[in-house]
């Protein structure tokens, strides 16, 4: 009889001569631990290396299954100040400020804002410029002089650092006397027209110069806030139906088949000695090996598969998990070792 037929076989007994009582298999509720950290930006990578896999609380382990982070961020403040000129052609302050914009925006070394224009900090002076001569008058009154001659009238008259020169003197009879029937004057009234030349400077356009102020801002991430969550760490029991049978040789012999189903046997080196810490089942379709430790154990394994599955699987490639990684091994030999 074939491998198959004397499994079947068995079963049937097992059926037929026992009363079948199964340990209960309600998985009880893992336990969350949660850890909240906050830590300098500075020392962000080095409190990301420290975080443990696996950790130890009142005696209970967890793993971890989540990370969060969060930035927490501060609002650093600057005043910014600056000045813009710019050539304009009049001399009337309030008509230079319209040539100037109101705000401006502002984004330097991170930092963003608005500056806005300072309306009392207009400074207009003097860009181009010439010297231009004109003409100036002054009038000198002479009254009631005896003739009407230039003798003694002043041909130039120095006055407030300007000379004026004689150029038109008007005569007008003030007063006469009848002589012989005849007016004649006795008197005259002298208006003397003088000219001089002056020199100012003529202002072609300003150099208008104004002030912006105003308060930049920016983010800065200065500390990081992880969460963890860790979660217990399920202890393994063996959940196989425990059978209770009239007859000691079915209950062996039931043992005996369902021993017979693990086909691969995990060890872990313990201080130098092998210990077989897991039994497992897997087939030539669903070849993934978990090797995930229950409690604390050293990273170092030893995988050995019974025959008729490394004949199954030699040469071909299984998958074998450790936590969240997974290692991806071809099969060329019974049993292999292996380092996580």
């Amino acid at each position: 009889m074939n491998k198959k037929r004397i499994v079947g076989l068995s079963l049937l007994l097992v059926l037929a001569f026992s009363t079948n009582c199964f340990a209960n298999t309600n998985t009880p509720k893992l336990k969350i631990y949660e850890e909240n950290k906050t830590v300098s930006i500075e020392n962000k990578v080095e409190y990301k290396n420290s975080i443990k896999n696996e950790i130890i609380v009142d005696s209970v382990s967890y793993k971890l299954k989540d990370v969060k982070e969060q930035e927490n961020k501060t609002i650093l403040t600057k005043v910014k100040e600056e000045t813009e000129e710019r050539i304009v052609n009049t001399s009337d302050k309030y008509s230079a400020l319209k040539l100037f914009e109101n705000q401006k925006q502002i984004e330097e070394d991170g930092y963003i804002g608005i500056i806005e224009l300072q309306q009392d900090s207009i400074e207009l002076t003097a860009n181009e410029s010439y010297i231009e001569e004109y003409k100036v008058d002054l009038k000198r009154e002479y009254n009631n002089v005896p003739q009407n001659e230039l003798n003694e009238i002043p041909k130039t008259i120095q006055e407030n650092g300007t000379t004026y020169y004689l150029t038109n003197p008007v005569w007008n009879i003030a007063k006469t006397q009848s002589i012989d029937g005849q007016e004649i004057p006795i008197s005259y009234n002298g208006v003397m027209n003088y000219e001089g030349v002056k020199q100012r400077r003529v202002t072609k356009n300003y150099i208008a110069n104004v002030t912006y102020k105003g308060t930049l801002e920016k983010e800065k991430v200065d500390s990081m806030t992880y969460n963890l969550t860790y979660e217990e760490i399920k202890e393994e029991k063996d959940y196989t139906p425990v059978v209770l049978s009239t007859t000691a040789g079915i209950i062996f012999f039931s043992g005996l088949i369902i021993l017979r189903r693990k086909n691969i046997f995990i060890y872990n080196s313990n201080n130098g000695k092998w210990r077989l810490v897991k039994k497992l089942h897997i087939s030539k379709n669903d070849r993934l090996i978990n090797i995930t430790p229950s409690i604390p154990m050293s990273g170092k394994y030893r995988i050995v598969l019974n025959n008729k599955l490394y004949n199954e699987l030699l040469n071909k490639n299984m998958t074998i998990k450790y936590f969240d990684k997974q290692y991806i091994y071809e099969i060329k030999e019974k049993e292999f070792e292996i380092y996580v």
